[in-house]
């Protein structure tokens, strides 16, 4: 698994290390990184990124958004903490969070 790669954000090459992702949010035709010290945007599609990640440690729970698992401090109904951010999980990419939770719980 690579631990970083580069995206085109504005006029920049951006370098982004897949362990400070906390989440991926869809803009559109942009995405918005939710990183541990900043906000990347960058003109990308979710259907690319999801590709690029490792699936082991990123889902995607709404249409707009894809979690890194790592980050999860709870879920409550359809709601995921991610440190300071709550995200909603969609009703079709629930069960498919909640099957890959509940293989790692005790």
């Amino acid at each position: 698994m690579e631990s970083y790669f580069f995206v085109k954000s504005g006029y920049k090459i951006q370098k982004i290390l897949v362990n400070e992702i906390i989440y991926i949010e869809s803009m559109g035709d942009y995405i918005r990184f939710y990183l541990e010290n900043k906000k990347v945007v960058a003109l990308l599609s979710m259907a690319k990124i999801i590709e690029f990640l490792p699936s082991k440690r990123f889902i995607q729970i709404h249409r707009s958004y894809i979690i890194n698992l790592e980050k999860i401090n709870f879920i409550q109904n359809n709601i995921i903490s991610l440190g300071q951010y709550q995200l909603p999980i969609s009703k079709s990419r629930k069960k498919e969070l909640m099957d890959l939770i509940n293989s790692k719980l005790l």
